[in-house]
């Protein structure tokens, strides 16, 4: 199976959960986490989802029955976490007709996409997937990759993107072409002491400061 890699941004989007246990409940904390609008249909639901629709009350919409057809309507990711096999083809099979993107958790036919193993530190989202046949295998590589991510990774990437910015758009750096830009980004990048240098930056003036030495 050939898989086309890609980062969906649903924020503000209207996604459906089907499942109200402690599968559920992650893809909920998950799709909150990316800014989505959750609907979650179940005949229970956990105590994580119940605390999520507290917490998230104008994203969270909790609906206290079995799954019908017409829920995934307006919905542009749907995840079926529930243990049974024939609410999950059901679910496929109205948002297959729809053209809606499905997930059923552990159940790979009845999938239109696959959830890779992923990290999320601030701007990082790392992701890996083995394209279903092997999710155990998939976290085991994620979890071996994490070890050579740089423990401030969110920091650095705050300053990085700052940096880039900087020399974009300030009038400091007005007469630098957009290759060179490129240049210096590559060179702190590559240089572990000048990363040091970038995340110990406290505001946008030590930023300047930094770069005015590498141009």
């Amino acid at each position: 199976m050939k898989l086309y890699p890609v980062m969906v941004n649903i924020e503000g989007k209207p996604s459906v959960v089907i499942g109200g246990g402690e599968v559920a409940g992650r893809k909920v904390l998950d799709l909150l986490e990316s800014g989505a609008r959750v609907k979650v249909v179940s005949p229970v639901f956990n105590d994580q989802i119940k605390q999520a629709a507290l917490d998230f009350k104008e994203s969270v919409e909790l609906v206290q029955r079995r799954y019908i057809n017409g829920d995934l309507d307006g919905a542009v990711m749907v995840f079926s976490a529930t243990d049974d096999p024939a609410v999950n083809h059901e679910v496929f099979l109205e948002a297959d007709s729809k053209n809606i993107l499905i997930n059923a958790v552990d159940d790979p036919p009845n999938c239109s996409f696959y959830v890779p193993s992923f990290i999320r530190k601030g701007d990082l989202l790392f992701a890996l997937s083995t394209s279903g046949a092997s999710p155990a295998m998939a976290a085991r590589l994620r979890r071996e990759l994490e070890e050579h991510i740089p423990e401030n990774i969110d920091v650095l990437l705050d300053r990085l993107k700052a940096a880039k910015n900087l020399l974009k758009n300030h009038h400091t750096f007005s007469g630098i072409a957009s290759p060179e830009r490129g240049v210096i980004m590559k060179k702190i990048v590559a240089d572990d002491t000048l990363l040091h240098k970038l995340a110990a930056c406290k505001d946008e003036g030590d930023i300047i400061s930094f770069l005015l030495l590498l141009v």
